[in-house]
């Protein structure tokens, strides 16, 4: 029996929480302790009493929010690196009072955000200093995606974002985009690991609300939903005005989820804070052949519901070359998928033919998509030969098992070692 600390510090957003719970069952599953440290530590002490309770006596909770961004003198708000580590002293500080209370320490901390604690320009041994547990986690945006390279003037060799993963203490590092792994245990010449992208596989709550009235006003025509949160970068303006070019069409269209309108509005861009005017307009003046719900759908089996409802799912995000678990749920629950060219999500689409890449904010390769998987009684079935549960059992439960024993068979052979 090992202990497990859980770092998850990002709360109410995506599937944040879902993850920490699915981590947490699969430890306990395992036969290991768990220390979870989250910013409402009740949301899984209740879950797990209810989902795991044969194992609920060996998980510890300890309510831990994000390390405030401390500002600097005649500088303003630390610099990133400042602030990385700054988040690295505050969860080992939670880490060593939460162990002192319970008697005993973790053998390996997993964050499951790994991405808050990464930065260029901040070399391993600073965070050797400061955090002295193994530890692991999930790379959710590689940097080379998010930034490119980048090194200081002078310098030749660039400077990683994930350099801090070539500490001795960094057992693995795990990452949703598979295509970057060998590269990056090339490099670290340690465990990278593809971490598969998981979603809640709840039934549908067949008596929820929004999906029967989203049948009711669907009628025939097939559904076509932008599901979760809505932002730009989800594609909104792409399938707003697809939708407004198609209205002849037998499809009916539904965004649901709470519309995030700070993201309309990065780097104080005009244009984007135009782009959230011409959604808006959507809204206030719909045409007959959309609806919207703009309030968060939280529960997993109504927002299975939901997805259930749906023919097609749209996944053409904009500048977003990372993984997506609305792919799973499309696999789950055997539904096609329009997805952006060029990404990750498009050769996982392509691999196992569960539906079709468009050019990303093509409006008229969008229709395109659409006539192509809904114009056929089984356009599916037939057309696509899709291979949903290949991709299902790729991106399952089981394989967090797998993950995990791999990671804590690393601390086993170093103890051996030693």
């Amino acid at each position: 029996m090992k202990t497990v600390a859980l770092i998850e510090t990002n709360h109410g957003n995506g599937h944040h929480l879902t993850y920490l719970r699915l981590f947490t069952k699969c430890l306990l599953e395992l036969g290991h302790r768990v220390m979870a440290f989250y910013p409402q530590p009740d949301e899984l002490t209740t879950w797990t009493k209810l989902n795991c309770a044969e194992h609920s006596e060996r998980l510890w909770t300890f309510k831990l929010d994000k390390a405030k961004r401390r500002k600097i003198p005649l500088i303003g708000l630390a610099p990133q690196p400042v602030a990385v580590i700054e988040r690295w002293r505050h969860a080992a500080s939670a880490i060593c009072q939460a162990s002192e209370k319970i008697g005993f320490s973790p053998d390996l901390v997993f964050f499951n955000w790994l991405d808050n604690y990464l930065s260029h320009y901040l070399p391993h041994p600073i965070i050797d200093y400061v955090f002295p547990y193994n530890w692991s986690g999930i790379y959710f945006r590689p940097g080379i995606l998010r930034f490119g390279e980048r090194s200081l003037t002078g310098l030749g060799e660039p400077l990683a974002h994930y350099a801090v993963a070539k500490s001795s203490r960094c057992q693995a590092l795990a990452m949703l985009n598979e295509e970057l792994v060998e590269a990056l245990q090339q490099e670290l010449r340690k465990p990278v690991i593809a971490f598969p992208d998981i979603t809640d596989e709840t039934p549908p709550e067949p008596n929820f609300s929004l999906a029967k009235e989203i049948r009711e006003k669907a009628g025939s025509r097939k559904v076509i939903g932008l599901i979760g949160s809505l932002s730009k970068r989800k594609g909104i303006l792409t399938l707003l005005e697809s939708a407004q070019q198609s209205t002849q069409e037998n499809w009916f269209f539904v965004l649901a989820g709470a519309l995030v309108e700070n993201l309309f509005h990065q780097d104080f861009d005009r244009r984007l804070t135009d782009d959230y005017r011409r959604v808006k307009q959507f809204i206030e003046s719909p045409p007959p052949n959309c609806f919207f719900y703009l309030e968060s759908i939280p529960d997993d089996g109504k927002f299975n519901a939901v997805i259930d409802a749906c023919d097609v799912l749209f996944a053409a995000y904009e500048n977003f070359p990372y993984s997506s678990n609305l792919l799973t749920k499309a696999a789950v629950f055997k539904k096609p998928i329009i997805v952006s060219e060029g990404f990750c999500m498009a050769e996982r689409v392509k691999k196992f033919r569960f539906g079709v890449a468009i050019p990303e904010g093509d409006v008229s390769k969008c229709i395109q998509a659409l006539h192509y998987l809904c114009d056929q009684p089984d356009a599916v079935g037939t057309k696509l030969n899709p291979d949903f549960d290949g991709y299902k059992s790729l991106h399952s439960r089981e394989q967090i098992r797998h993950v995990f024993e791999l990671i804590l068979s690393r601390i086993d052979a170093q103890l051996m070692v030693a």
